[in-house]
Formats: structure tokens, sequence, C-alpha cells
């Protein structure tokens, strides 16, 4: 197993992965109590705020009444942005806050003879639009999307300077691949290259997953592999509508998705969680439980819910995710899902600032970290305490040997204690760990170490190098 970077800028808890295990008996039993045992924390999820009310409604004559989850959301230069299908192609809106979206008047796509809309200059079904940081400007927004017909499963690509004018690529980036959902790519800087997430459907039942392929280039990918699917544990009509794809924003080795869930017999859609260290191998932290079930408003709720792509900052500690909405089932004819009876739209769902999963103590917790190089000259963490509460961390010299299982290779760091340790209390996303009232970690840099966590009632979402 990899140490997966723990050491390196934002490290988030989406598995057990950086937390020493320990031993409850030392191998050969030289010492009988437990050694680095972690205790009395658990991995929690926290539910998203759910905003009432559409942050993103179909109100223009072009939309014909309905805007289809496959949406975009980024953030770029401070401005939030959105491309959302409808019944008359690709819109676009713009937001400052998240909650308040504004749909300029584009001039690009003529609609019943007039292009005064919000339209952008190129139609796609099944979008996702990135912003490419190594591409030259006139390629720095990328889109990926489907081409389906009865004899043709294609993925196809487009660029733009802006994300409002596009030019199609002339050929396809999957010449066949069975793509009929929100298609989401990027530019993994860890690895350098392009990678795509699209669907999965067999051939015998059309059970539906997601698929994932990787490229060096946004010309050509190769063929797509599974990454993840209907388990034994889910129902057997369960399919993975879309993938709801995200890297975990800041963080080292974190991915995300809030996976569209389709439950063919009830013909319902929600909104599950997993999370994953390479992007590839999946976990779903919450079993078949929800991430979002359904969605209020005065009216009654929506029981359509899917994923849109993207996390967005929107202020204060909080970073907004979206879902798309409909009060009828996924199967309903189209001429219901558009009308009054329908009312589909745009919702925010928000949470704190990695505020996905943490690491969590109902009481008095603890655990070490494996051993790093700590390569930067101080440690925060985004935490919260409850009334009480609080959080401590030690600092411990690590020597070569070390491998979990050997007390004579782990050293107490004087000035480095519990007891050294200012304790963490309150809601905080970005606080400064002290130890004797300093910060200042610098003369560690370079050194091998573990750090040992002390909480009571306490989450702690992120640890920052």
């Amino acid at each position: 197993m990899r140490n997966w970077g723990i050491g390196r800028g934002k490290w988030v808890f989406v598995d057990w992965m950086g937390v020493e295990p320990g031993y409850g008996t030392q191998w050969g039993g030289a010492i009988t109590e437990g050694w680095s045992v972690p205790h009395g924390i658990t991995l929690k999820v926290h539910e998203p705020k759910v905003d009432h009310g559409l942050a993103i409604a179909a109100d223009r004559p072009w939309e014909q009444g309905y805007i289809s989850p496959y949406s975009t959301f980024l953030e770029d230069g401070g401005t939030l942005r959105c491309w959302y299908e409808n019944g008359g192609g690709i819109g676009y809106a713009e937001s400052n806050d998240g909650a308040t979206w504004h749909k300029p008047n584009l001039g690009l796509q003529e609609w019943n003879g007039s292009t005064d809309n919000n339209l952008i200059d190129i139609n796609r079904h099944g979008h996702g639009i990135f912003i490419d940081p190594v591409a030259e400007e006139s390629e720095r927004y990328k889109m990926v999307s489907c081409h389906w017909t009865e004899t043709e499963r294609k993925v196809l690509g487009a660029v733009s300077a802006d994300g409002l004018h596009w030019t199609p690529l002339p050929q396809p980036l999957m010449e066949y691949q069975h793509a009929d959902t929100q298609n989401i790519a990027l530019h993994d800087a860890e690895l350098g290259k392009y990678v795509l997430y699209t669907r999965q459907m067999d051939a015998q039942s059309n059970r539906r997953g997601v698929n994932r392929t990787v490229s060096d280039n946004f010309r050509h990918f190769p063929e797509s592999e599974p990454v993840l699917e209907n388990n034994p544990v889910d129902a057997p009509d369960l399919d993975i509508y879309c993938s709801g794809y995200s890297p975990w924003p800041g963080a080292t080795d974190a991915h995300l998705m809030r996976l569209s869930m389709y439950e063919r017999t009830p013909d319902t859609m929600n909104v599950h969680l997993a999370t994953s260290r390479d992007g590839i191998f999946w976990h779903r932290p919450q079993g078949q439980t929800p991430w979002i079930e359904t969605v209020p408003s005065a009216e009654g709720p929506y029981n359509t819910v899917y994923a849109c792509a993207g996390v967005v900052p929107t202020g204060n500690g909080e970073w907004s995710t979206y879902v798309g909405v409909n009060r009828v089932m996924h199967n309903e004819p189209l001429e219901r899902k558009t009308g009054a009876l329908g009312e589909s739209g745009l919702v925010r769902a928000s949470v704190r600032e990695d505020g996905f999963v943490s690491l969590s103590s109902r009481g008095r917790g603890g655990f070490w970290t494996v051993p790093f190089e700590l390569n930067s000259d101080s440690i925060r963490v985004n935490a919260h305490t409850l009334y009480s509460g609080f959080l401590r961390c030690q600092i411990l010299s690590s020597s070569p040997g070390d491998v979990g299982s050997d007390t004579r290779f782990i050293r107490t760091i004087e000035g480095y204690t519990l007891e050294d340790c200012q304790p963490v209390v309150g809601n905080c996303t970005d606080a400064p760990l002290t130890w004797n009232g300093s910060a200042d970690l610098s003369h560690l840099r370079g050194q091998t170490v573990r750090l040992r966590f002390d909480l009571y009632k306490a989450d702690l979402y992120a640890i920052k190098f």
C-alpha cells in the first residue's frame, strides 16, 4: 500500500489510509499492551444543507420548460460559471455567491429567429466542461459530450478560449463508447494526463456504471474500463446513472463522486457519495444510504434528484454543489417533465469546506499517523469541536525501521508533546497548530515524523501541510 502523499498539501479522510492501525499485542508478545491503537474514532459522512427553491429555473422561453441535470459548475477568476442543458441547447449563467444566478444575453445562438438569449454557440448532449491549466489560451476551456444514434456511440470534444465560443474537434475523442450520460473530464496534475469518466453499460441487461479512461492528449482516448458499478449488497435493479465526479478541491490524493443512483422499479433517482484516493478504486462510505434522497420545496419534495458536475467555493468556508431536480419520475413522458407538473431546475447543496467526510470522535478518541517526511514549516487543521471539546497534536520522531510494529523507532520530540500543544477549540477551517505558543516547524523540515492526535467531541476534516 502507498503512503498516498500524507505530508504534502492537504490531507483529507476519505478512508483510513494515513492512520496507523497499531497493534493490540506487539509481535512476539514483547509488549502486551496496545501500541498506537486508534480508539474512539469513526469516519463520518456529513449531509449537505439543501436550499429551498431553485438556484436556476426554466424561466426563459427557449428553455422550453426543462433544465437538465447535465450541468457543469466552475469557478474562474472569482466568478462562478454554470453551463446547463435545456430545451433549447446549452445555457450559460453566472453568480457571485452561488445562490443567485444571472443569465446574460450572449447573442451567439439563434432560437426562434432571435439571438437574444443565453445559449452558447454549441449544442451538445451529456456535456462536461473543465478548465485546462496546461493548455494554450485558445483551448483553455475543454468540453466532452456524447454523440448518440441507433448506430453510433461516440464521445466528442470541443475547445474554447472563454467557455462561450466553441470549436468542435474534427475527430471523436472515442470512436465507440456508450456515453449517453454526463461525461466529465479533467487534466490530472498528479498524472500529467487527461482523465475522462463516462458510462459503462453491459450488453446483456443494459445495467449502468462508471467507466474511466486516460490519455496523454485531448484528441484521442483509449478504450475505457469500469471503475464503479452495482455491488453485491445493492438492490439488483440499481444503476449508477451519472458519476458526478470531481477531484477533492485542493487535496492531495482525494477524489469524489456524487453518484446519481437510479432505482429502476420505483423509477426514482437520488444521490450517493463515493470517495477514492486514486480515482480508480472507490468506496461508498454510507453504504446503501443516500447522501441526498429528496429535495424539499414549498410545493412538496422533488423525488428525482441527480448530481451535477462541480464543487465550487461560495465564501466563508463554504463549498457548494448542485443537483438537478424534477417532480416526475425518470421514465415518465417528456411532456410531463416540461410542464408545470415537472418544474425542473438546479438546486444548491452546500457543505463546509472539506465537509464531505470527517474523522470524528463522539467522546474521547485518538490516533497516530503513519510516518512521513515533513516538508512544511507549519501544520494547520480544519476542525470543529462541540462545547467542552478539543483537539491536540503531538509530533514524534520516526527513525529508519519504523514500520508500525516496533516502538523502539519512535521518539518523543521535546517541546512537541500533547501537553505542549495549544488545544484547538470551536469551529475553524484553517487553524495553525502551536506548541508552546509557536507554529514554526521550519527546524523539523525534512525529518521523518508521525503525528499523534488527541480528540474530544471533535471532527477533524483536514490536515494542511
